[in-house]
């Protein structure tokens, strides 16, 4: 698993960018609207200085999909992540992003991808590959619905965003703040128990920038620990309740 950092294009998006540069740590960017009547290359030049790992976009058309991909290519970006546009135009996307050698990710819980059948659904009638997508446990409904999302997509989740709340609503606070509603040292010991590999994003309101170092180590002291002593009993009664779920 891989930590990195979630930063959007606004206000001193830069040199917040710089401070993660500076740490080691890949980023991905969230894009915002952007005026797609400009060479997406000219854009490209004016960012040529950053180096994100992922552009996150707004919802786009296939129309639009063309200026973001060459935007992508033209600033070495290999990877799109994208709201799912209809079931009927997104192996067309797909298909698109593929031949600019992009990979694209869907955000998960967006409609049409709102449920484990919907992504099973573009696996089995688009690709496997095309089914790829982004998790966001913040926006779950419970803790149990976060269970059962990471074991049934497992195999689907390219990257899984670390934020909590202290309720349904309110800013984005760091994955192990302790109001947090969301049990992430729970979370990443059952990523482990399920085997999975992919990136871990840490992604968190602005004002809470200067947290991210504490963040970052203890989310690694979590792995640490978790691959030297092992997944506590709660977590594995947990999973296996799931696949039980699953299976039945």
């Amino acid at each position: 698993m891989i930590f990195q950092v979630y930063l959007k294009r606004r206000g001193g998006w830069r040199e917040v960018a710089r401070g993660v540069a500076n740490r080691g740590l890949p980023f991905v960017l969230e894009t915002g609207a952007m005026d797609t009547s400009r060479s997406p290359v000219a854009v490209a030049v004016e960012l040529e200085d950053m180096r994100p790992e992922a552009l996150v976009v707004p919802p786009i058309s296939l129309e639009e999909l063309d200026w973001y991909v060459l935007l992508a290519d033209a600033m070495d970006v290999r990877r799109l992540v994208i709201p799912p546009p209809p079931l009927e135009e997104l192996g067309e996307f797909y298909d698109k992003a593929v031949g600019y050698g992009i990979e694209v990710n869907w955000i998960f819980g967006v409609p049409p991808m709102t449920r484990i059948a919907d992504v099973e659904a573009v696996a089995r009638e688009v690709k496997t590959t095309a089914a790829r997508i982004v998790y966001d446990p913040v926006k779950a409904r419970g803790t149990k619905e976060i269970y059962k999302n990471i074991v049934a997509l497992s195999g689907y989740i390219r990257e899984i965003y670390l934020s909590n709340r202290r309720g349904e609503r309110g800013p984005r606070l760091p994955p192990f703040d302790p109001v947090g509603r969301i049990n992430f040292v729970e979370i990443l010991q059952a990523l482990i128990l399920i085997q999975w590999e992919g990136k871990l994003t840490v992604r968190q309101a602005p004002q809470f920038f200067g947290e991210l170092d504490l963040q970052l180590r203890i989310g690694s002291e979590v792995l640490e620990t978790t691959r030297n002593t092992g997944v506590s009993k709660k977590v594995q009664r947990r999973v296996a309740a799931v696949l039980d779920e699953l299976m039945s």
